[in-house]
């Protein structure tokens, strides 16, 4: 949105006393208090959901960006007929700090909380379901393995490599032979009944668990950008913000064994639980996520902190690996 955009304010009960620019936005100072306003392209009928859920969060003491409506009372505003905006609170705060353990913990057993006071807190429909499910991670898998193998050929098929080109396939095989695997396991795992039963009984997820959407600030921790929330595995959410942590703190172990204790404490995994995360800290990710970067950029440059990215990656394989493994034995024992 630009400066002239600003004008679509004019169709909410506040008056504006300051603004500036924001990733993605504008901040504004109000009548109501510091919000923010953006531009918004998704679904309206999800859009209505996230602020049921937000109202139902805000109802049990959390603190989240609810969403303002406008004079009309709707939640996403249209503006010369082809643009809409959505105006949400801004919550005071700085990011979770991923080198500070305590306040690691701390949003491991907010996550816990938040996902007990999400199971069934509103009668889902077969529309629910059909337009707010998150895809089937196996699915998922498969595309992704498709997308690994594809670009091998590809690279394979090059006479000039450069460096990350020539590092790619040098542990390629082995590594879609690990994500292959995983991908088997995973089809052959309960992970299936346990999808079925989140979309059953209305199993919702914050959908994008990271440090970035964390603000800690007064003491008090919220939880922010809901945008991609969902019907699901609500593990999802943890194999997220456990796998972003560890791999900024080198996997660290017994980091990840406190924040699966602090996460078990207020709401315990389940066997079956326990094993689909397992699978999930298996699979190479990360690794997936550098060979699509590149595949879809500018394949005649690439930047050192991408070939960096893949050398931390190969540092930590044996770790994660490890790590992942020893979140099924610890509960089986």
């Amino acid at each position: 949105m630009n400066e002239r955009d600003l004008q679509v304010l004019e169709q909410y009960p506040f008056t504006v006393n300051a603004s500036w620019r924001t990733r993605g936005g504008f901040l504004l100072e109000t009548s109501m208090g510091r919000l923010l306003i953006r531009e918004f392209s998704g679904s309206t009928y999800k859009l209505q959901k996230e602020q049921e859920l937000l109202q139902h969060l805000k109802s049990c003491g959390y603190l989240v960006d609810q969403m303002e409506p406008d004079k009309e009372g709707r939640l996403a505003t249209v503006y010369r007929e082809y643009y809409q905006f959505v105006v949400k609170e801004s919550l005071d705060g700085r990011e979770c700090d991923t080198r500070s353990e305590s306040e690691i913990l701390k949003a491991a057993s907010l996550l816990a909380s938040i996902h007990r006071d999400l199971q069934g807190f509103c009668e889902v429909t077969d529309e629910d379901r059909l337009r707010l499910s998150a895809a089937d991670v196996v699915e998922e898998l498969k595309r992704h393995n498709r997308e690994l193998r594809k670009i091998y050929t590809f690279i394979q098929k090059k006479n000039r490599k450069n460096e990350f080109e020539s590092a790619y396939l040098s542990c390629c095989k082995s590594v879609l032979l690990e994500a292959q695997e995983i991908e088997r396991s995973l089809e052959a795992s309960s992970y299936g009944k346990l999808r079925e039963r989140a979309l059953i009984e209305g199993h919702f997820c914050h959908g994008e668990y990271i440090h970035h959407n964390i603000l800690v600030g007064n003491g008090k921790m919220s939880v922010i950008n809901f945008e991609k929330f969902a019907l699901d595995v609500q593990v999802n959410d943890l194999y997220l913000f456990l796998r972003k942590i560890l791999e900024k703190q080198n996997y660290d172990f017994h980091l990840g064994s406190r924040i699966l204790k602090a996460y078990e404490q207020i709401r315990p995994l389940s066997i079956q639980e326990k094993e689909y995360l397992s699978l999930r800290m298996q699979y190479p990710e990360k690794f997936w996520k550098l060979a699509n970067y590149y595949y879809n950029t500018n394949k005649a440059w690439i930047p050192g902190k991408h070939m960096e990215k893949l050398e931390k990656f190969l540092s930590q394989r044996e770790k994660r690996v490890s790590f992942s493994k020893e979140i099924l034995y610890n509960n089986s024992n």
